[in-house]
């Protein structure tokens, strides 16, 4: 889960994350966006984002 790769690793570009995910970048650029919209990442610059607290809130209460 992409929130969970930018849990673990901080500040991730878009490649980055669709290499650990295994998808392509364009459906990494367009789950961010949701999830940016949504308050759980923040876009640090161009293709790199990372988590906020909100997103790591989030991920707590789906690992429960």
């Amino acid at each position: 889960m992409l929130l969970r790769v930018l849990d673990e690793r901080g500040a991730v570009e878009t490649t980055s994350l669709a290499d650990a995910l295994g998808v392509h970048p364009v459906t990494v650029s367009k789950e961010c966006h949701e999830l940016q919209s949504d308050g759980h990442i923040r876009q640090i610059s161009g293709g790199v984002y990372a988590i906020t607290d909100t997103g790591e809130r989030h991920l707590e209460t789906l690992s429960e």
